[in-house]
């Protein structure tokens, strides 16, 4: 039995192989990237520092200027001692003030020292006093001065001292204006450094690997390097958008009392006391706001999914007009919540409202929805039911759709009746689909903020009972700038999503599907 060969290929397709040139290009790239980003956050410090210098030198003068001034100024009228010399004298130093600041400032910036500075100050303010004094007060001043002109300059040395201790490079680039010219420069000036430094060793590992390795080890880098460039995008998003501001929360919820400009009163578990305990003989609005959150996911989450599992399954039938209705039960996806909030409020109008209208029509009382506090849950998960409707409905269409039909025909050919095959076939094999729902409602409804201000009108309830964690934390973070707080507010919450999501994953692996 003769053996087929195979047939010729008249175009054969050549193998792929990753350019060598990737790597000399990356050496390129990262060499010249981190050149300019090394030189850029060289440039920034530079540029800080010059800055902390000129902070230090203004710092210099203004402790000459205000405790030299005032020390000097005391030991005068000390020496004066008579009520009416040491008014002239304080006359006399509010006149030389202004001189004196500007005589102190080009003396410092001509480099003299701290002591000729004050014996320039003390001559000064004598001067100013010789026409207002006796002979014999301007001498007795005058001998005072000079003898005790080691304590003002001490005096001096202690102010100057303690304003320079304040004067970090860290302080300093924080209170950086943002209209100073090259501002990010200068205030990312140590992260430009580290990053054109990263970026600098990885041109030199590369070129490393270029000129020892053989060319089979170059080509495994450049087969490494190809999907890195893909990914490097994607890499530095996440990175700069989601890693980092989760670690600066988590950093930030430690630091107690901390503030805009990135001053905190120490390190320690106080934010996370005052959120869980609160206040002693106050309200705890936290414990408050997780109770309403906790208790209208129970009510919101559970109701949502039900009434959509049964509009999906109707919509699914491709009964008449269902485009129709389609579009009816999606129109929330595309309608801005605050929008639709503010048509609510009037729904719920206690005079004008329609579903008051309605009761009424049918015979009841009109309810005052939205003023009343026991009613305000209920409004509450009444929108809210309405809000998470659209996406459950695209989310349990989207796997009623993908069930296979065949399951259905033997049902039927069975003898099966519509309301057993829903319950048989249709929940278990759509059980996966309604567990996402509820994994995803329960997240989006523990966050549930935007609800409660459209509602109530910027208030938490018209009692302020409707406080929820996310109304919480933004309270904490706009209105009391306490933003430590909010941040272990916020961990809190993060918490109590991540143990509901394990509750009910750990719940749907012992569902039984059958």
């Amino acid at each position: 039995m003769t053996q087929k060969k195979p047939g010729v290929d008249l175009f054969p397709r050549p193998k792929r192989r990753i350019g060598l040139k990737r790597i000399l290009v990356h050496i390129w790239i990262f060499a010249v990237l981190g050149a300019l980003v090394l030189g850029g956050g060289i440039y920034g410090r530079a540029k800080l520092d010059q800055r902390a210098l000129t902070y230090k030198q203004d710092s210099r003068i203004n402790a000459l200027h205000q405790q030299g001034m005032a020390a000097i100024q005391q030991i005068m009228a000390e020496a004066a001692q008579d009520e009416g010399a040491q008014g002239a004298i304080n006359q006399g130093a509010t006149t030389k003030r202004r001189g004196l600041k500007n005589t102190i400032t080009a003396m410092v910036h001509d480099g003299a020292e701290d002591a000729a500075i004050l014996a320039a100050v003390s001559d000064t303010l004598i001067s100013a006093v010789e026409t207002r004094l006796s002979p014999e007060d301007v001498e007795r001043v005058r001998e005072a001065v000079a003898a005790h002109a080691q304590e003002a300059g001490l005096e001096v040395s202690k102010a100057l001292q303690q304003n320079i201790e304040s004067l970090t490079l860290s302080q300093i680039r924080k209170d950086l204006p943002v209209t100073t010219p090259n501002y990010p420069v200068i205030y990312y000036s140590t992260a430009l450094i580290i990053a054109g430094l990263v970026l600098l060793l990885l041109a030199g590992v590369l070129a490393f690997i270029w000129l020892r390795f053989d060319e089979d080890g170059k080509v495994k880098v450049a087969e490494f390097l190809e999907p890195m460039d893909y990914l490097l995008p994607f890499f530095v998003g996440v990175l700069i958008f989601t890693l980092y501001p989760i670690v600066r929360v988590v950093i930030m919820s430690f630091q107690e009392r901390y503030k805009l400009d990135g001053s905190f009163a120490g390190w320690g578990m106080g934010n996370y006391q005052y959120v869980l305990q609160g206040i002693p003989g106050t309200s705890n609005y936290f414990l408050q706001g997780l109770g309403n959150t906790i208790l209208y996911v129970l009510y919101t989450v559970p109701a949502s999914t039900v009434l959509a599992v049964i509009i999906a399954y109707l919509l699914n039938q491709k009964l008449r007009f269902s485009a129709l209705f389609q579009t009816a039960y999606f129109l929330p996806m595309v309608t801005s919540v605050t929008a639709v909030g503010l048509v609510w409020r009037w729904i719920f109008n206690h005079n004008f409202g329609v579903l008051n209208a309605l009761i009424v029509l049918f015979g009841g009382q009109p309810v005052n929805w939205l003023q009343v506090a026991g009613n305000s849950m209920s409004v509450l998960v009444i929108f809210g039911i309405w809000n998470i409707l659209p996406f459950t409905i695209i989310l349990l269409l989207s796997g009623l759709q993908n069930i296979d039909e065949t399951y259905y025909t033997v049902a039927r050919v069975d003898g099966a009746k519509s309301l057993r095959i829903f319950r048989r076939i249709t929940v278990p094999l759509l059980a996966p689909t309604i567990g996402l729902v509820l994994i995803i409602n329960s997240i989006s409804a523990f966050k549930v903020f935007t609800e409660v201000t459209v509602l109530f009108n910027g208030n938490p309830g018209p009692a302020y009972n409707m406080y929820t964690v996310v109304y919480y934390i933004y309270e904490m973070m706009h209105q009391r700038l306490e933003l430590g707080r909010a941040a272990a507010a916020a961990i809190v919450l993060f918490l109590f999503i991540f143990a509901f999501t394990m509750l009910q994953r750990f719940i749907q692996r012992k569902w039984n599907y059958t």
